[in-house]
């Protein structure tokens, strides 16, 4: 129960970690850049839809190749639309151009005929202004900003940059003013113009600014986040050259057909007036630059159709990262790894869904802040559980080097399967007994209680298998007092053939050791086999043969022989001079046609002979 609480607590602890952290990131320029350039994708993704009724009237190529005069001068052409669109019926014109000197000394008159067709209008005509160029006073005092200002007509056409320039919000109003003197705060062009076409001025009160008694939703103070109908020529658009022919023309029908009714703004399409939006990220060159008119457009079909566009509120932000890093971590840590692969791709498409669609409902939380949240949770969960799973692998390899011994951890490690499989090894075969142990147990459970006698049997069995593992040997199994321990070449630091001597010499130092209990010990050298024997639902990884029943044998005449070791003749031809020996006779054994030569240890012989 402690350590799933511990892992739940560490996971917990990533999620909220990589919250932190991407919140943290999203502070520095690059990542504000990437996620700017995601909420430019969900534009992408959506595409185009569709405007009805904004029209632009546009000083393009054509109007160039046709008015004879500079753009500078066109102001006899711009009065002329004016009065051709306020006639043919539309609600409000808008002049996406800032005039900023005086052009009577050239073109006598032109000031004044623009300035008396603004205000002789039949519909308001909103006039921009550049804060940067009309400030100067021969700007101020110019006709048409004049009287655009004596009418309630001016508006600041300039546009909201954000840090990699591009245009996506809009300043909609300055800031409040200090004093109650001061001129009131100007409004912006797209502003001003849904004012006039509503017959509504904005009211702005305890920090909330409302249209039409609706609150107009803020992305950031005083600004809205432009919802684009598309990219550059989304908006339908005239020629200035074509709308000034058909006036001329007296084709009232056909300008009727182009603004009666709408909402006309009149701009220039130069390069030079050309801006960097969100449709602009999927292409190159100056055709894909949004002009300024039509950026004006639409944000004033931001506000006209109310289709705001503002960031999902702190709570929803951390709540989307949390569950975002929360999927993670779970999938990371409890899944394998083909598995949480397949389950990270519907969380990442998850996230890439979920984002889109509450854009289309427009509130905006960060694809790629929740990406960026998701990919470092991944990694820190990998980490987590790279850590753990070698943890916890060298705790079960520790488990199979203890239970069943070391051979099967090494072959487990090696071949990364579990199977039932054997092999044969020529190997010597030691088995060992406590002699008296069933009479020791029954009086040392009545006099010291059992837990004492566990204790006494796992000091004694320490201190043997520590004897084995010292001379390169592998236990294989514990046989209630008994052990069965198996000597090869596969054993780490052997050398070929030195089986036998390292078992003979294991043996006499485990019989020898002093303690309260006495050791017998049988020994046998020959074929068996070694592998994993039982069913796929439990497997015991042994040794079968004669070869180990035989050492079992020869480790019970230990009494009849008076002996603590016996080993039979082939593990004694193996040890050459290398051990001093002695020849006990032979003994019939029961599956043998052929008697059993027996030998013993000529130290412990002569040992057990000075303690008679």
């Amino acid at each position: 129960m402690k350590r799933k609480l511990r892992h739940w607590a560490l996971c917990a602890l990533i999620a909220s970690g990589s919250t932190m952290a991407a919140w943290s990131l999203s502070k520095i320029r690059f990542f504000q850049v990437l996620n700017l350039k995601a909420c430019d994708s969900h534009f992408v993704v959506r595409g185009a839809q569709p405007t009805s009724n904004i029209v632009l009237l546009t000083g393009d190529q054509k109007a160039m190749d046709t008015f004879p005069e500079l753009r500078l001068f066109w102001n006899k052409h711009y009065a002329d639309a004016i009065q051709a669109a306020g006639e043919a019926g539309a609600r409000v014109i808008g002049l996406d151009l800032a005039f900023a000197i005086p052009i009577d000394e050239w073109k006598p008159g032109y000031d004044e005929m623009l300035a008396g067709a603004v205000s002789t209008s039949p519909i308001p005509v909103v006039c921009g202004f550049a804060s940067d160029i009309n400030s100067n006073p021969a700007a101020q005092r110019l006709p048409i900003n004049m009287i655009a200002g004596a009418l309630g007509l001016s508006a600041f056409a300039n546009l909201t940059t954000d840090t990699d320039d591009f245009i996506r919000n809009q300043e909609l109003f300055e800031g409040a003013a200090f004093n109650a003197n001061d001129a009131p705060a100007a409004h912006s062009l797209a502003l001003r113009v849904v004012e006039k076409y509503l017959n509504a001025e904005m009211e702005f009160k305890d920090g909330q600014a409302t249209l039409q008694g609706q609150p107009i939703s803020m992305s950031t103070p005083r600004t809205i986040a432009i919802n684009y109908a598309g990219g550059p020529n989304t908006f339908p658009r005239v020629s200035l050259a074509d709308f000034e022919a058909a006036a001329k023309a007296g084709n009232r029908e056909q300008l009727r057909k182009w603004v009666n009714g709408k909402i006309v703004l009149i701009g220039s399409e130069a390069k030079e007036d050309r801006f960097d939006t969100p449709f602009y990220t999927m292409f190159e060159g100056a055709i894909w630059r949004t002009s300024g008119v039509e950026v004006h457009a639409n944000a004033v079909r931001t506000l006209l159709d109310r289709l705001y566009l503002k960031p999902v509120p702190e709570w929803g932000r951390t709540l989307g990262l949390l569950l975002a890093t929360g999927a993670t971590v779970l999938i990371a840590t409890s899944l394998r790894a083909s598995r949480a692969s397949a389950w990270m791709l519907i969380q990442i498409s998850g996230i890439l869904i979920s984002t889109h669609l509450l854009f289309r409902w427009g509130l905006i939380l960060s694809t790629s802040e929740m990406l960026l949240a998701t990919t470092i949770c991944l990694m820190a969960s990998v980490i987590y559980r790279f850590a753990t799973a070698e943890k916890r692998g060298n705790l079960f390899r520790r488990a199979v080097s203890l239970f069943v011994g070391k051979q099967l951890a090494t072959s487990l490690d090696e071949s990364e399967d579990i199977a039932l499989s054997g092999k044969r090894l020529n190997v010597t075969i030691l088995f060992t007994d406590i002699r008296g142990f069933t009479a020791f147990t029954e009086k040392a459970c009545d006099e010291q209680g059992p837990e004492a006698v566990v204790k006494m049997l796992n000091e004694y069995m320490a201190a043997m298998v520590a004897i084995i593992v010292k001379y390169h040997g592998h236990v294989n199994k514990f046989i209630g007092d008994g052990i069965l321990a198996v000597f090869s070449d596969d054993d780490d630091g052997a050398v070929p053939g030195d089986h036998a001597l390292r078992t003979v010499r294991c043996a006499t130092e485990m019989v020898t050791l002093p303690g309260q209990f006495q050791t017998g010990s049988g020994i046998h050298t020959g074929l068996v086999v070694v592998g994993n024997v039982g069913s796929a639902d439990k497997m015991e990884y042994t040794v079968l043969g004669d070869t180990v029943n035989l050492a079992s044998r020869l480790e019970s005449l230990n009494k009849e022989h008076h002996t603590k070791l016996l080993m039979t003749g082939v593990t004694q031809s193996m040890l050459g001079e290398k051990v001093e020996t002695v020849h006990l006779g032979e003994v019939p054994v029961r599956g043998k046609a052929q008697p059993i030569p027996l030998y013993t240890v000529a130290s412990l012989v002569a040992k057990a002979a000075v303690n008679a």
